[in-house]
């Protein structure tokens, strides 16, 4: 993605449903252990996607989550354990 983003502003060619399924996941990138600092092309996308206000309202349901936030993550985590288990 990292390349490809490199020349692309999206993943295919305009925003598209593309960027936001893959969005998605990218946006956990700590909880999955990946330092998105490695990767400029996909931070400077993910950071033109976390602007976007339809996506960050989309990111707080069920509830505003921190995954990209190292002293909120385990806050996050334990939140969506208690979600599911209930």
């Amino acid at each position: 993605m990292d390349k490809h983003l490199s020349h692309n502003e999206f993943l295919a060619g305009d925003y598209s449903i593309a960027d936001i399924a893959n969005w998605s996941w990218v946006r956990v990138h700590n909880f999955a252990g990946v330092d998105i600092n490695d990767f400029p092309s996909l931070k400077r996308w993910l950071d033109l996607l976390e602007a976007r206000p339809a996506l960050a309202r989309g990111a707080a349901i069920p509830h505003e989550t921190n995954f990209n936030n190292p002293e909120k993550e385990m806050e996050a985590v334990e939140s969506t354990k208690n979600m599911i288990s209930k």
